[in-house]
């Protein structure tokens, strides 16, 4: 079978919409949800790849908006609970009456930067002038995503508002055999706390990177071990 073009796949919408639970670390309670999306189709090995072909088509804001639209319409739970959807500041930035629209009647929703989402200093105005707009107008929240990797450091976390601060999955890796990785956290997690934000610890596979966390005071956690 031929390989479908990246705009018939946007253009039939062939993706699937997964809520992957972000909890409570003290109590393991489900505090809100990611939106991840799913290809319909095997051609490309990872969405990741098929991200990447979309980029270079011009097409990445064309499906940023549309999934963006599907987390939101598909997503079905409590009208409190908070909905983390991915979004990059250009399309943040571009499409605001349709992400207005989007975003009408539609409960908390949490905007997560990418991590490869650069913005020149510039518009870093524009930004903090719309941030504020989608706040007042639907309490909408905002994450910087995969903190320690790429973009994501110190001073882009705090160059604009922002409620959370999301570690790279890989950051938890190897925990417990560097006594520097378990101070990392603990320094995060008490300087992200420092400017009124809350950490949500990505990656977490076990038991004992759960209990480290709670020991440590860590608010929000997400990862394999709390499907």
């Amino acid at each position: 079978m031929k390989k479908p073009s990246v705009r018939e796949i946007i253009d039939q919408n062939h993706f699937d919409t997964i809520y992957e639970p972000i909890v409570a670390v003290e109590n393991t309670q489900i505090f809100g949800y990611e939106s991840l999306t799913r290809l319909k189709t095997d051609h490309w090995n990872a969405i990741s790849d098929f991200i990447e072909e979309a980029e270079q088509d011009g097409l990445q804001k064309a499906f940023e908006l549309l999934t963006l639209h599907n987390a939101v319409k598909r997503f079905n739970k409590s009208g409190d609970t908070p909905l983390f959807v991915n979004i990059s500041y250009d399309t943040f930035l571009e499409n605001q009456e349709e992400l207005h629209d989007t975003l009408l009647d539609n409960g908390k929703i949490v905007f997560e930067f990418l991590e490869t989402s650069k913005l020149p200093q510039e518009r870093m105005n524009d930004l903090e002038k719309q941030l504020l707009l989608f706040q007042k107008k639907h309490e909408t929240k905002f994450a910087i995503d995969d903190f320690g990797s790429g973009y994501a450091d110190l001073h882009r976390v705090f160059a604009h508002h922002s409620d959370f601060v999301k570690t790279d999955r890989l950051l938890l890796r190897d925990l417990f055999e560097s006594d520097g990785k378990k101070i990392f956290f603990e320094q995060l997690h008490n300087y992200v706390k420092k400017h009124h934000k809350s950490l949500i610890v990505e990656g977490v596979e076990t038991k004992e990177q759960l209990e480290f966390l709670q020991e440590i005071g860590i608010p929000y956690a997400q990862g394999y071990y709390f499907h």
